[in-house]
């Protein structure tokens, strides 16, 4: 295994960390909250909005995940259908049109974070920056270009395409 192999395997284990450490707080703080509210009748306000923006957070990172092990979900009925030649071309198009589209929000959501940050917006419970919600969506966005482009790379050397049977095998490039 070389350094680039290494290095990726690094890489994808500390995304998945980090998806697997925010879904223990966001369980936590739910739980927290529930014994709160039944328990002492009590609601914490701020435990509902940070457990959305760990969900939100959850999700883009997930997204890019998903990308990367070909878990998203795909109709590839007619694919079976199709020389070997054909089906390596539509999944080319569908990765760059996917690369395109995550493109086009990336750049929104970094609009959307610099005007956050012009404004000075906060959240309503926690009074922290809203910048720091949004700031997932360029992120998310890049992590899966990233996949999307190393996934492009691994099919047009003819490696075995990630998918959820495989889910393991694709981790490397």
């Amino acid at each position: 295994m070389n350094a680039l192999q290494k290095g990726l395997r690094s890489f994808y284990k500390t995304e998945e960390a980090i998806i697997g450490l925010l879904i223990i707080a966001a369980t936590a703080v739910l739980f927290f909250n529930v014994v709160m509210r039944f328990g002492f009748n009590a609601n914490a306000s701020w435990a509902n909005e940070l457990i959305r923006y760990m969900m939100i957070w959850i999700t883009f990172i997930g997204m890019a995940i998903c990308f990367r092990k070909g878990m998203h979900v795909g109709i590839d009925f007619i694919l079976n259908y199709l020389s070997e030649r054909v089906t390596k071309a539509v999944r080319l198009t569908v990765y760059l049109l996917s690369i395109l589209f995550m493109a086009f929000l990336g750049y929104f959501g970094l609009e959307l974070v610099l005007f956050s940050m012009n404004t000075g917006q906060i959240t309503p419970s926690l009074e922290i920056a809203i910048y720091w919600v949004y700031l997932i969506i360029p992120i998310g966005c890049l992590l899966s270009i990233f996949h999307l482009v190393t996934v492009s790379i691994q099919l047009l050397m003819n490696k075995e395409e990630p998918s959820e049977n495989n889910v393991n095998e694709g981790d490397s490039l």
